[in-house]
């Protein structure tokens, strides 16, 4: 996972800003991502951005900052391959959401699926 550490920098400190991650969580990667909540069909409404890995969060931003999602790792309960519309590259992760006291499905579409998969599942200790 060769990032700048400039950039890395960079986004550790927007999410600090936007209190997304603690003083004590670090940025340890990051990927180009598109983003949909899954809410009709294999489509969606995908939305480009950058997936971040944190120690201890999932955390996805807009192009514009705009969009912004953060998942706990301790809250990820199932990492799966999945069709990125009609494309082999998405990953699905079902989480437990906080907010709602209920069970949420999200998709990514990015490049290395099976890399950044084996990541977030060791991260939420699911790997085997």
């Amino acid at each position: 996972m060769a990032n700048k550490e400039k950039q890395i920098a960079k986004w550790q400190q927007a999410l600090r800003d936007l209190n997304l991650i603690s003083d004590t969580d670090k940025v340890e990667a990051y990927v180009v991502a598109n983003w949909a909540e899954i809410s009709f069909g294999p489509f969606g409404n995908w939305r480009r951005g950058t997936l971040i890995f944190t120690r201890e969060k999932l955390v996805y931003m807009t192009s514009f900052g705009i969009s912004q999602l953060a998942i706990n790792y301790s809250d990820i309960r199932e990492v799966k391959k999945c069709f990125a519309g009609l494309l082999p590259m998405g990953m699905r992760i079902v989480a437990y959401d906080n907010k709602t006291d209920k069970i949420k499905k999200t998709k990514f579409w990015l490049g290395h699926r099976t890399k950044w998969m084996q990541f977030v599942s060791e991260k939420a200790g699911l790997a085997r």
